[in-house]
């Protein structure tokens, strides 16, 4: 390692990050048994697609994330046991070994059925002690704040928590819900029966300004990826309403028109109250029972760039779980000024495309919208792994852009800096 990669690593070892995107606890962001690490649902799947029986570590046959395990939390690790080997070329298997190795001091990280029970031990001890947390998120990850987008209506354990609110009911569709499925839940979530245009748009525009009036950090958006962004009539979207409620088909421009009203009148009502950062994350689908695939159309980056373009008082900062996304965001980026990226979210979280990532963004993306990681993580545990990984390839692709002359040293230390913390501080409204 030459002099300015060891002043590199230095800057990286050490920089304080903003995590704009978690699914952390508010009052518990650590892990309480060996079962909450072992069994997140990036490697719940792996296992399952490996060969694990899918009821073998909760009754129900889903991640533990959705539903109560039903089983006790060594049960459900020992189910575990005779899989992970199938799973130690992933990136997720690497991820679990450097976890163990390094926050739990086991050997390799390899988790086997002769140290199962002393590893579990050494979980449970590590989450009874009240300095666990600071030394995880402080001492380890440098985190300074994580938005969490879990509970975010639940007492927060301190001041590194923050919360976002996603969820705004305006797509039709999912991959386990048909549109009549979809707009029932709708109609739930905004307490109202939607029999009108206008009655949609008035609970749209409520719910708006309910979400901005809460103490959140940012707004969650997300989009299914044929979606248009258009001007539909009130008598279209009524239409759409009468249809969806009677079990008819549904076309891709029907399911457009219902958002493009919906996603307006929610904006609308957003602008009575302060919170001005849409969260905008694509590129995903989950199919029944739980089986998520990435998903992209060319409709999606025309829909994003016009919809920033008409609400030019809102940032959208945005991030893909699909390949096919990198370059369309980043170029939406580049000439959008209130849209910004960010992180590398579930399908692209592994090492070639988190580099294509980097390398897409700092060729086309200004410095100041550009936002290095976010975990995703519903455990403080899995921060470390996933942050640890960025930073090494972030260095990386700056130390190779240095030695081609792209950068200067100078410059390659402020990106570092500016990415893991100026820029996620600035653009979800952090306070010092």
């Amino acid at each position: 390692m030459n002099g300015f990669a060891r002043t590199l690593q230095a800057e990286l070892d050490t920089v304080p990050v903003v995590d704009p995107h978690s699914h952390l606890r508010p009052a518990k962001p650590e892990a309480d048994t060996l079962a909450d690490i072992v069994l997140y649902h990036h490697i719940w799947i792996e296992l399952v697609s490996a060969g694990m029986p899918a009821t073998g570590a909760t009754r129900a046959g889903l991640p533990h994330e959705l539903v109560d395990p039903e089983m006790e939390p060594l049960d459900r690790v020992n189910a575990v046991v005779p899989y992970l080997p199938h799973i130690r070329n992933t990136t997720c298997g690497s991820f679990l070994r450097t976890l163990l190795q390094d926050l739990y001091d086991v050997p390799g990280g390899d988790l086997t059925a002769d140290n199962l029970e002393d590893v579990f031990s050494r979980v449970a001890e590590r989450s009874a002690d009240p300095a666990w947390r600071t030394e995880l998120l402080g001492n380890r990850c440098h985190i300074t704040k994580s938005i969490t987008c879990e509970r975010y209506q639940e007492p927060a354990c301190g001041d590194i928590i923050g919360k976002g609110a996603e969820g705004v009911p305006a797509n039709l569709e999912s991959g386990k819900t048909n549109p009549q499925q979809a707009l029932a839940g709708i109609e739930s979530q905004l307490g109202k029966e939607l029999k009108s245009a206008d009655d949609y748009g008035e609970a749209m525009r409520n719910y708006g300004k309910q979400r901005s009036n809460m103490d959140v950090h940012f707004v969650g958006m997300w989009v299914l990826p044929f979606t248009t962004f258009i001007q539909p009539s009130n008598a279209e979207v009524t239409q759409v309403l009468q249809d969806t409620r009677a079990g008819m088909p549904i076309s891709h421009e029907q399911m457009s028109a219902f958002w493009s009203y919906g996603v307006r009148n929610f904006l609308e009502g957003m602008r009575e109250g302060p919170v001005r950062t849409i969260q905008f994350i694509v590129g995903a689908e989950v199919l029944p029972p739980h089986r998520s695939i990435t998903h992209w159309s060319p409709e999606l980056p025309g829909a994003l760039a016009r919809l920033a373009g008409e609400f030019e008082d809102f940032h959208f900062n945005c991030s893909s779980a699909c390949d096919a996304n990198i370059q369309d965001l980043g170029i939406i980026a580049k000439h959008v000024p209130n849209v910004s990226v960010a992180g590398y979210w579930w399908h692209v979280l592994y090492p070639f495309y988190i580099r294509k990532s980097i390398e897409t963004r700092l060729d086309m993306v200004p410095a100041n919208k550009i936002i290095a990681f976010f975990s995703d993580a519903y455990h403080a545990e899995w921060i470390y792994p996933k942050l640890r990984l960025v930073k090494q390839i972030f260095g990386e692709v700056l130390v190779d852009r240095v030695e081609r002359g792209l950068l200067t040293e100078d410059i390659a230390l402020s990106l570092v800096h500016q990415c893991f913390y100026e820029n996620p501080k600035r653009i979800y409204n952090v306070a010092d």
